[in-house]
């Protein structure tokens, strides 16, 4: 992925309309982009055709925890309030506000500025 704040919308796009290779390819993004605060939980599935899929993707800034999970109907989005391991709060939202929270974090924590990667800087100018 190159990381184009296009490619970025239309993932938004795929991501609403409940498509399953949205995760696969914002995690790839998000990856690149925040190789520290990237986890991704993959999973493998199939006996003599093995395929792996992704089943979460969560994104640490702080004490903020954006996590994307995989249901079967699509991808489900929620924001965590955690400290020192335990979740105080969480609460589901719709992937285009996950989205806007986590520009506006990334905007607070200054990952733009302080040279997380080219990636980080196009999606702190995203506007949904």
């Amino acid at each position: 992925m190159t990381g184009n704040i296009d490619d970025l919308a239309a993932l938004i796009r795929e991501a609403e309309n409940g498509r399953e290779r949205f995760l696969e390819k914002f995690a790839a993004f998000c990856e690149q982009a925040f190789p520290r605060q990237a986890t991704v939980t993959r999973k493998t599935r199939g006996w003599l055709k093995r395929t792996v899929d992704i089943d979460e993707l969560a994104l640490r800034f702080e004490t903020r925890v954006f996590l994307l999970r995989r249901e079967r109907d699509g991808v489900v989005a929620e924001i965590a309030h955690e400290v020192r391991g335990v979740v105080i709060s969480r609460k589901q939202v719709p992937v285009r506000d996950w989205i806007t929270e986590l520009r506006q974090k990334i905007h607070e924590t200054g990952l733009a500025i302080s040279g997380e990667g080219r990636a980080s800087a196009e999606l702190t100018d995203f506007r949904p």
